[in-house]
């Protein structure tokens, strides 16, 4: 009689149990790896989006003109408004880009505002307004808790807005504070260009058809990868 060979029931059951645990720990591994995998995709999107962010503040601060505008009514605004109005931080920035060489200005007003869910940026088409000009606002950044604007002074001091009673001693530099859940308190430190006044005739200040701000700059990438101008040692040993 010819004996056979092969399993056992409970060989089989045991080699069964085996590959399941395996198969469920394979499983289990793999949805890790991919929850990990989109995470860290999530994570560098929103580390992208932080730096157009940064790249952007200094690329229009960078550019400030003092050039004062007038509001929806015909007041006055100054050039440079810091926590002054409705927004916390609103200046008037050359080298506005015109390839189609439309009849406009090369000049545009630009402000900052967090309207308690993202940072967003305002612009406006013309400078001074009349009560029919309707801005244009971009969404930078959601996630957004708060948005804070001092200005430094040259002795490395904050002050929170500029006032008639501070003379000539203008502020060198603007700090913005963003706060966001993810990022926590973010603070970015960009000096204000050298004091020139915007002179509206003569051609020492006149823009006319012929000027262009736009000349000096030859290439795409220097629009959107500003070289901002760093604090003085001065006012960087102090405000660190």
């Amino acid at each position: 009689m010819t004996r056979a060979f092969g399993f056992t029931l409970l060989e089989v059951l045991i080699a069964m149990t085996i590959f399941s645990i395996l198969g469920l720990a394979s499983n289990q591994m793999l949805r890790s790896v991919s929850s990990i995998e989109r995470q860290m995709g999530e994570r560098t999107d929103e580390y992208r989006t932080l730096v157009r962010v940064f790249k952007m503040i200094d690329r229009d601060v960078s550019a400030l003109v003092y050039r004062g505008v007038r509001d929806d009514f015909g007041d006055p605004i100054s050039a440079v408004s810091v926590n002054q109005g409705v927004y916390p931080l609103e200046f008037t920035r050359g080298g506005w880009r015109n390839p189609l060489k439309l009849p406009r200005s090369q000049l545009q007003r630009v402000a900052y505002q967090y309207n308690g869910e993202a940072l967003q940026r305002v612009v406006w088409l013309v400078l001074d307004r009349a009560q029919d000009t309707t801005p244009r606002v971009q969404t930078l950044m959601t996630g957004v808790t708060d948005f804070k604007v001092s200005l430094i002074k040259a002795d490395g001091s904050r002050q929170e807005v500029i006032t008639a009673a501070d003379g000539d001693e203008l502020p060198v530099g603007v700090e913005l504070t963003i706060t966001s859940e993810l990022w926590g308190d973010l603070t970015r430190r960009v000096n204000l260009p050298e004091y020139v006044p915007f002179l509206t005739q003569g051609r020492a200040g006149t823009l006319d058809s012929e000027d262009n701000l736009n000349d000096t700059e030859t290439d795409q990438d220097a629009e959107f990868d500003p070289a901002a101008q760093p604090l003085s040692p001065l006012v960087l040993d102090v405000a660190l």
